[in-house]
């Protein structure tokens, strides 16, 4: 495949930035006429300056306000399973410096060369967030080279984030190979042992971007008093029992969030409470004075992206 459609940055639009790393092209800086408004979503397209220059190849979706995701340089035509596994190799040799378990976020979406996707792995399954309209367009290509380079069996797709429908894209969950667990996978993370729902629970299951917010909070947590509000399935709260919260000292709680069920678990360190409630009036109650709370964490859920008024009120926010 070597003809393909162009991207036209408009006049007074600065290409360096892109031809220097930046991996979006948005709606109002590209030249949208008839012919580049039909271009169909997730087509590969040459994404070119005023004078006609070459800049990258990208990934196209007019409709969007991301109207262009940079994906290689010009010159590159087209994408094959070895285009999609060269990465995922660099992407999987740097997940095993840093872990020694295959328990990890293996795509990061552009920090790993893929706009809009992620992948996380939990040991033989990988939970694919197809993002973007190219992604799912290549959803194929991606999943054979997922499997021949990781080794996993089971790929599943979760196709509830809201991205998604900023692409015009569908909600439909799906299993691309193999089969979905039948319970929630045991995650080892930060010391503690996670129940990660890959086909019931929010997104891909856990929040492995968190990883590293989770260690950090546990290091402030020790030794004291925490109530961790919004806690899904409690990954600061347990990463915080883990590190040496409570130790005799007292009880760390995990206040559910709205559509968390109540779950309890009892650490060798000290003891995991899942109380049940409205998330911000738990966290406001208890005063330091009191009941010698030291540490509070607030992760508010998306109650209410857009409306404000009633419903934002009515939330407490």
């Amino acid at each position: 495949m070597t003809d393909l459609p162009t991207l036209r940055l408009k006049p007074k639009m600065d290409p360096r930035r892109l031809r220097h790393g930046y991996p979006w092209v948005y709606d109002n800086e590209l030249v949208l006429d008839r012919r580049s408004k039909a271009i169909a979503p997730g087509s590969l397209a040459v994404l070119a300056d005023a004078d006609h220059t070459p800049i990258a190849l990208v990934a196209a979706n007019p409709g969007s306000r991301i109207a262009g995701r940079v994906l290689d340089a010009a010159g590159v035509t087209e994408l094959t399973e070895d285009w999609f596994a060269a990465r995922l190799i660099r992407a999987l040799e740097l997940r095993e410096r840093l872990y020694p378990d295959p328990f990890y976020r293996l795509v990061h979406a552009e920090a790993d060369g893929f706009p809009g996707v992620i992948i996380d792995r939990f040991g033989d399954t990988c939970v694919v967030q197809p993002n973007a309209a190219w992604a799912e367009v290549h959803l194929e290509l991606l999943v054979n080279a997922l499997r021949r380079v990781t080794g996993v069996t089971n790929v599943l797709k979760s196709a509830g984030g809201r991205a998604r429908g900023l692409e015009g894209l569908d909600d439909v969950d799906l299993v691309l190979a193999g089969t979905a667990p039948g319970a929630p996978v045991p995650v080892p993370m930060n010391g503690a042992v996670y129940m990660a729902d890959l086909t019931g629970g929010q997104k891909t299951g856990l929040f492995f971007d968190q990883r590293p917010n989770h260690a950090f909070t546990a290091a402030l947590a020790r030794g004291r008093r925490v109530l961790d509000v919004f806690s899904h399935v409690g990954g600061f709260a347990l990463a915080a029992l883990a590190s040496g919260v409570g130790s005799g000292r007292g009880r760390i709680a995990a206040g559910a969030g709205p559509r968390d069920g109540g779950i309890r678990a009892i650490g060798r360190r000290g003891t995991l409470r899942y109380p049940q409630g409205r998330c911000l009036r738990r966290a406001d109650g208890p005063r330091r004075g009191r009941c010698g709370l030291r540490l509070r964490h607030l992760r508010p859920a998306r109650l209410c992206p857009v409306q404000a008024g009633a419903r934002r009120r009515s939330a407490g926010l």
